[in-house]
C-alpha cells in the first residue's frame, strides 16, 4: 500500500458535479485535488502538465468526451482513470480502456472509499517498482555496476553480490603525462608503504594507493595475493616451485621470480585451479 498524498485532476462540464466530487473527495485523507477542467482539450493540457495520479472524468464533455480524452492520453502520460458518468451504458466501453473505475453519479463518500481503494492497490506495486529503481541507481552509482547487473542478482539471491572492477589503471607517468594501463597487461604489483609499483611488461609505474584499496578494485579472478606486500597476475605465472617452509616461487618469465609467502600458501592452489579451469 502506498502512504504518498495522491493528486487528482477532475474533468466535468457541470460545475455543481466539480464541487460535490472535489467536496467528497477532500474528506479522504491521501486525496489532493489539484486542478479541474471543463473540458476535453483542457483535460489532456493539464494531465501533461501536472500529471496527476488519478483522473476523475466525465463522459459527456464539449469537445472530446470522456472516452476520446484517454484514448489521446494513452500515448502520452497517463494517469490511473476514474469515469464519473449519470449513465451506465458506457461502462463496457470505459473498461476497455484500463479505467480503474466506473462511479455513476453522484458519488458519495463510501462508494469513492471503495475506488481509492483500488487505486492504492493499483500504484502500490509501482511505488515499490520507483524505490527499488531509486535504490539500485544509488547502489549502482556508488558500485560502478549496471542496474541490470544488480536487478539479476536480486532475481538471485545465493548469489554473490556483483562487483565492479577496473579494467583500466590512469597512472601518472615520470613525465607528468597521464598513461591509461590495461589491468590484463599487469604483470605483478607489489607495495612500498601507501605506494604501489605496477609493473608491466614494458614498463613500470608508481601509483599512490593502498595495497588493500588496489586489491578491492581489480577482480581476484585474475589478481592472486601471494604476500602482504605482492600481487600477482594469474596468467603471467608460467611455473611454480615448491620451496621449503610451505613457501613455493613464481616463475613469471624474463627472469622475474615472486616468492609466495607462508602465510599465502593457499595461493599456489588457487592459481593451480584457475589456470586448470
Amino acid at each position: 500500500m502506498t502512504s504518498k498524498t495522491l493528486t487528482a485532476l477532475i474533468v466535468d462540464d457541470e460545475p455543481l458535479a466539480i464541487e460535490g466530487l472535489r467536496l467528497r473527495l477532500e474528506n479522504i485523507p491521501d486525496v489532493k485535488v489539484i486542478a479541474e477542467a471543463s473540458d476535453g482539450d483542457q483535460a489532456i493540457r493539464l494531465c501533461r502538465e501536472l500529471e496527476p495520479d488519478i483522473l476523475f472524468i466525465d463522459l459527456k464533455l464539449p469537445g472530446l468526451n470522456g472516452l476520446e480524452v484517454v484514448q489521446v492520453l494513452q500515448a502520452d502520460v497517463m494517469p490511473l482513470v476514474v469515469f464519473v458518468s449519470a449513465y451506465s451504458e458506457y461502462a463496457l466501453d470505459a473498461f476497455e480502456l484500463n479505467a480503474i473505475d466506473y462511479i455513476l453519479k453522484p458519488a458519495n463518500l463510501g462508494r469513492l472509499q471503495k475506488t481509492m481503494d483500488r487505486v492504492r492497490e493499483r500504484l502500490a506495486p509501482q511505488q515499490r517498482d520507483l524505490e527499488k529503481y531509486r535504490l539500485l541507481k544509488a547502489l549502482g552509482e556508488t558500485s560502478g555496476l549496471a542496474i541490470s547487473e544488480l536487478e539479476e542478482w536480486l532475481e538471485n539471491p545465493q548469489s554473490p553480490l556483483p562487483t565492479s572492477y577496473r579494467h583500466e589503471l590512469v597512472i601518472k607517468n615520470s613525465d607528468n603525462e597521464r598513461v591509461f594501463v590495461s589491468v590484463k597487461d599487469i604483470r605483478w604489483i607489489d607495495a612500498a608503504g601507501d605506494y604501489m609499483c605496477i609493473h608491466t611488461l614494458s614498463e613500470n609505474f608508481i601509483v599512490r594507493i593502498t595495497m588493500k584499496k588496489l586489491e578491492t578494485e581489480l577482480d581476484s579472478k585474475m589478481f592472486q595475493r601471494i604476500h602482504k606486500s605482492t600481487l600477482v597476475n594469474i596468467q603471467c605465472v608460467k611455473s611454480i616451485q615448491a620451496l621449503r617452509n610451505n613457501e613455493s616461487m613464481l616463475d613469471l618469465g624474463d627472469e622475474v621470480q615472486l616468492k609466495v609467502s607462508r602465510n599465502y600458501s593457499d595461493a599456489v592452489q588457487k592459481i593451480i585451479a584457475s589456470r586448470a579451469s
